[in-house]
This record gives C-alpha cells, sequence and structure tokens, in this order.
C-alpha cells in the first residue's frame, strides 16, 4: 500500500500539465509552454530593464521543432565587455546571447 501524501506532488504536476495543454492558447512541448519568438529589439529593451531594475527574470532559449526549450530563471547582468551573465545561484552563472533566446519575462 502506498502513502498518499507521496503521490501527491506528482498527480499535482499532472494536473497542472493537462490543464496547460488543455487550456493554453500557448504550445505545451513535454509539458513545458513553449512562448512566441520575441523580437530581436524586444528582447534587447527587456534585457536592458532586467540589468538595470535588477528583475527576476525567465529566459527561454531557442530549440529545435518539438524538443522542448530550455528555461532558466536568474538575474541578468552585464559584463565591461557587454556580455550578458545570467546569475542563478551562487553556483551557477550562464552566458547568455540574445540570439538565443525566445523570450525574456519577468518573475
Amino acid at each position: 500500500m502506498q502513502n498518499p501524501i507521496v503521490n501527491r506532488p506528482t498527480l499535482s504536476d499532472r494536473v497542472a500539465t493537462v490543464y496547460q495543454e488543455m487550456f493554453s492558447a500557448l504550445p505545451v512541448i513535454n509539458g513545458q509552454l513553449v512562448y512566441p519568438q520575441m523580437p530581436m529589439t524586444q528582447l534587447s529593451y527587456f534585457s536592458q530593464q532586467a540589468i538595470t531594475r535588477h528583475y527576476l527574470v525567465q529566459l527561454q532559449f531557442k530549440a529545435a521543432t518539438n524538443v522542448a526549450p530550455t528555461t532558466v530563471v536568474g538575474h541578468l547582468q552585464q559584463d565591461a565587455f557587454g556580455h550578458l551573465i545570467l546569475k542563478q545561484t551562487n553556483q551557477v552563472t550562464t552566458i547568455v546571447t540574445l540570439e538565443l533566446l525566445r523570450s525574456i519575462q519577468r518573475r
């Protein structure tokens, strides 16, 4: 006999995924929403806002067709050479280029 409390997170994840697939106007691949491609000017503007205002942002990277895109959350920073750096935790840092991004959202 299984403990029903242990299975609740799994069940709630499944319910959330099915709900997104049924009622979302956005496509869903492997349980992940795929946001529309933002124009380069909008990506640039949003990234500069995130840097100057120290927003916590969610970045979604471009991916191949029928493959769930990678989504990461963190704070954007810019180094002296103009490279975008996403700080996820104290240990995880990612160098980001706007050409590889699909969307930026404030969290």
